[in-house]
């Protein structure tokens, strides 16, 4: 399975990797975080992912998946962004990180990858009394 990298500022990556890790433990080893903090260095930042990145590209590839697209932590990832093997998504949600457990056995691209995170997060999008009155 690809790796998956969540860069988030503040805590929120770490806390969505440990819940995550809590209902699918499987995912242990496929899954990381790296947590922004509110002040920071872009530059330093910027290095801590590329150490990371090396890392986990001996795997074969990588999927970043960030908060939101144009924020903070998509803008430090997108400059990694290389066809075939670093891939990024953005809007990050639980859902999609759930969807990684259907996911492991597959021999799926980082494209591949992060459009399957992607569905699954718009999927899992809903308003509840529209939803239960249909």
């Amino acid at each position: 399975m690809i790796p998956i990298l969540v860069l988030t500022h503040g805590s929120l990556a770490l806390e969505l990797r440990e819940a995550a890790l809590k209902i699918s433990p499987e995912l242990e080893g496929d899954l990381e975080a790296m947590a922004l903090p509110w002040e920071h260095e872009a530059d330093d930042e910027k290095e801590k992912l590329r150490k990371i990145l090396k890392r986990l590209l001996r795997r074969g590839g990588v999927v970043i998946a960030t908060d939101m697209f144009g924020g903070t932590a998509s803008n430090i990832a997108l400059p990694f962004l290389e066809e075939g093997k670093v891939e990024v998504v953005t809007g990050i949600n639980l859902p999609m990180l759930m969807k990684l457990a259907s996911l492991r056995k597959k021999d799926l691209s980082p494209l591949e990858t992060a459009e399957a995170l992607q569905k699954a997060g718009q999927n899992s999008i809903r308003v509840a009394s529209t939803f239960l009155r249909n």
